[in-house]
């Protein structure tokens, strides 16, 4: 981050403060010896120059300069917050009853996972689902992750859904369709896209643009592919894309695709399912050819 190393820097400061305080002693001595004179205004600022750079000069000679190692345990003239008054784990404590330091959990907390804390906390009869996300539905955005297959090579392919007569009659790896539970934590169908649309115009829209088309140059959509910041961004338009699950799309948010970061890690899962929701709005706004084909 910076050019010059601090501790050199400081250190160079060190070193002239300190040839100062030399240069200051020789001219006060050559100026008594020369002149003859142990007084006077001159001599007295003299001295009380060479007395401060000295004096300094010898703090530091003590202290060290800035950078050294040592094994000694560091001076502390000012107690800084690794002295603050603490209780360690299993240390003593004079405060409570107990003269325990580590604090049960209050009397029926129960945990998000395991069942019996030391009986102190309660018993349930299983983990938090939310906890350990054992929903994969709503929050992988998969159906069946056994769902696989190899092709002629042996390379792992995931099992894509079932089309027959237009409409999906059956899941692969991802889910066909945006959980209910993602409607319902929402509200219904018509606030679920609303948040998309938001989430989508935030997170979205700068690199697809506001009509989720993508590209690049002249053609852009978006302002990264409009000034050549990276790799065009993708249509989401365009056929193949309509043709994804709506878990795919969610996975796609969630992890990243080619050039695409993920977005997991800022967008909370509620809000990626509105954001598959509106983009299967623009898609249907723009046409539909897959269900065309189906």
């Amino acid at each position: 981050m910076y050019s010059v190393d601090a501790n050199e820097f400081m250190n160079a400061v060190f070193a002239l403060i300190l040839g100062t305080a030399a240069i200051l002693l020789t001219i006060t001595i050559m100026y008594a010896v020369f002149t003859g004179k142990r007084g006077g205004p001159v001599l007295s600022y003299h001295y009380m120059l060479t007395a401060l750079f000295g004096t300094f000069s010898v703090v530091v000679f003590v202290l060290g300069l800035r950078g050294q190692k040592s094994d000694n345990r560091p001076w502390h003239f000012f107690l800084d917050m690794k002295y603050q008054a603490k209780y360690t784990s299993q240390g003593q404590s004079q405060f409570f009853a107990d003269g325990r330091s580590n604090r049960l959990p209050p009397e029926n907390t129960i945990p998000f996972d395991g069942t019996d804390y030391f009986a102190d906390a309660g018993f349930h009869d299983g983990p938090n689902p939310d906890f350990l996300k054992a929903d994969q539905r709503y929050y992988l955005g998969l159906a069946n992750p056994e769902a696989k297959s190899k092709d002629k090579d042996g390379i792992e392919l995931l099992d894509k859904p079932v089309w027959k007569d237009g409409k999906l009659v059956g899941e692969g790896f991802f889910a066909n369709h945006i959980p209910e539970r993602a409607i319902i934590a929402a509200g219904g169908w018509e606030p679920l896209i609303k948040r998309g649309q938001q989430q989508f115009n935030i997170h979205c829209a700068v690199c697809h643009g506001t009509s989720g088309r993508g590209g690049g140059g002249d053609a852009a959509f978006g302002i990264v592919g409009a000034y050549g910041l990276s790799i065009a961004p993708s249509n989401q338009l365009v056929p193949e894309i309509q043709a994804q699950p709506d878990g795919q799309l969610f996975n796609t948010i969630t992890s990243g695709m080619r050039t695409m970061p993920s977005y997991g890690y800022q967008v909370k899962v509620q809000d990626r399912w509105a954001i598959v929701s509106y983009i299967r709005v623009l898609q249907y706004a723009a046409g539909n050819p897959v269900m065309e084909k189906k």
